[in-house]
């Protein structure tokens, strides 16, 4: 782990999800979700993990399960917003990453390739995957250019699909930005684009904030309905205790 806590990992925990209410604290195995994710990061090794919560209730289980966790407010509409609070409560880390509450099964390795790829001050980093099927509006796709910087993302399919046989990614819930970026992100005000698509990501797009992808070999799903729960109660617990 780094010293100084030179970067921070923040979970965004919001209760009142919009597709799923509550799924932060859905029982998994006899553990609530959020507990797997904060694990499951806290395995990366790359700097200490905190969760970012916005109710009661998940305070609660954070304390039952002694998750260090900071409260921030029910106003925030994003993942990095509420981060952004959470930078103003702490003053010893110089970078911050986020990390997707709804992902149990989250690879480290993927944290560990976003931290390798390098901590820029200057630009907002995001982890992709490769997917085959680009169709499931609960992933948001991106198109890249030739060095990695995203140029759109968007819960449709894109590129489009012409004569040739694009290569698909989705935005993987792991993205790192520096406190000065994301205290310029967090002074702006969502776009129409944003407004549209509810992708944070298309804020940076909007303002000309660079915006990069950082490609990551593995990828599980999200926990974003009720079948995706069902799905993740499926799988043996070996899949949660380490690297899937």
């Amino acid at each position: 782990m780094l010293s100084n806590h030179k970067l921070t990992l923040v979970i965004p925990a919001r209760y009142a999800s919009s597709r799923l209410p509550g799924k932060v604290i859905e029982d998994i195995h006899g553990l609530p979700m959020i507990y797997w994710t904060y694990k499951r990061a806290c395995l990366a090794g790359v700097g200490r993990v905190i969760v970012a919560a916005d109710d009661p209730v998940v305070y609660s289980v954070l304390k039952k399960y002694n998750i260090p966790f900071i409260e921030t407010s029910q106003s925030c509409i994003n993942g990095t917003e509420r981060i952004a609070e959470v930078a103003q409560k702490i003053y010893d880390s110089d970078f911050f990453m986020n990390i997707q509450a709804d992902e149990p099964l989250l690879n480290p390795q993927t944290i560990i390739d976003v931290y390798n790829d390098g901590l820029d001050e200057s630009c907002f980093k995001t982890a992709v995957s490769k997917i085959d099927v680009p169709y499931n509006n609960s992933e948001v796709k991106v198109a890249i250019s030739l060095n990695c910087r995203i140029r759109f993302a968007s819960r449709s399919a894109i590129p489009y699909s012409s004569a040739l046989n694009p290569e698909y990614y989705k935005i993987h819930g792991v993205y790192t930005y520096s406190r000065k970026i994301l205290n310029h992100f967090n002074s702006l005000a969502p776009g129409p684009l944003e407004l549209s698509e509810l992708v944070e990501q298309l804020r940076c797009i909007e303002h000309d904030i660079p915006l990069y992808a950082v490609k990551t070999a593995h990828t599980e799903r999200s926990v974003d309905t009720v079948d995706d729960l069902v799905y993740m109660r499926s799988r043996p617990i070996s899949d949660f205790l380490g690297p899937t």
